[in-house]
């Protein structure tokens, strides 16, 4: 085999140089990639963890307030290989999550522990009507069990009172919420005079109704 002349030789070296310099490139622009990437990643990571360290103060702060419990610790380390681009999504996923649970629990808290659905006038109407029945039941007992003679003191005045109290009690209790800074809705004091109270002239009226059909 003849020897390679000078101008071949350079050749071949010129060619290998621009194969070197073409895989240089593209190493370069995958490491460059990487590195962008990770960089990304980075970026990313550090807003989910300010996120997460604001969520995580105005959750404790709304559970202190609230009275509930709030674990006081961070939760355990993943184990097992970890894919940071998955990992970092999921994250996200959770911490959106936890947004979401925390304004429900919110809402929640602002509404008050008894029938929270209905409104404060709905719901002292509902209390005092369900206690107005009560004391009609009662009322009828001292009736039939006193020959339609009872102490007009104690069925008259005495169980509509204590009727009146219970109830009212019970929407002071019932009109709170777990959120303190939340004003309770006042006692609607005169409706729940008029229905206690009122139970025994409608009593009367029904057992006149009665007596005459």
């Amino acid at each position: 085999m003849p020897p390679s002349s000078p101008q071949q030789g350079w050749a071949e070296y010129a060619e290998y140089a621009r194969r070197l310099d073409s895989v240089r490139a593209e190493e370069n622009a995958r490491t460059a990639g990487i590195r962008e990437g990770a960089a990304e990643m980075s970026e990313h990571a550090d807003e989910l963890v300010a996120r997460l360290e604001n969520q995580r103060y105005h959750l404790s702060a709304f559970a202190q307030k609230a009275k509930l419990k709030f674990p006081p610790e961070a939760g355990t380390r993943p184990e097992g290989h970890v894919e940071p681009q998955t990992d970092l999504g999921r994250v996200a996923q959770l911490i959106d999550e936890a947004e979401i649970q925390g304004a429900d629990a919110h809402n929640r808290a602002i509404q008050p522990n008894l029938l929270p659905r209905l409104g404060s006038g709905l719901r002292g109407f509902v209390v005092f009507g369900v206690t107005a029945l009560v004391i009609m039941a009662v009322q009828f007992i001292g009736f039939a069990t006193t020959g339609n003679n009872p102490d007009f003191l104690r069925y008259g005045v005495l169980v509509p009172l204590v009727g009146f109290v219970a109830a009212s009690l019970l929407l002071r209790l019932g009109n709170k919420g777990r959120d303190p800074d939340v004003t309770p809705a006042p006692v609607p004091t005169r409706l729940g005079l008029l229905m206690c109270f009122g139970a025994l002239p409608v009593l009367f009226l029904i057992l006149i109704a009665a007596n005459r059909s």
